[in-house]
């Protein structure tokens, strides 16, 4: 993560309408049932997650 202000930020699994799946924080999203493409350009594709997995804490 190129942003070191998300670390510690609470994080959570959101899939979009392509079925791909993304880690947001938490307090980007209105609704993380629906995310917006807006809202999903400060999300992290899961793919990339795994090398930082330790640095991301998700939240159910």
């Amino acid at each position: 993560m190129a942003d070191e202000s998300a670390r510690g930020k609470p994080f959570v699994k959101v899939k979009d309408a392509a079925g791909n799946d993304w880690l947001c924080p938490l307090d980007s999203l209105v609704d993380p049932k629906d995310a917006s493409e807006e809202e999903l350009n400060s999300c992290v594709d899961d793919a990339t997650v795994g090398r930082y997995a330790g640095d991301i804490k998700v939240v159910d």
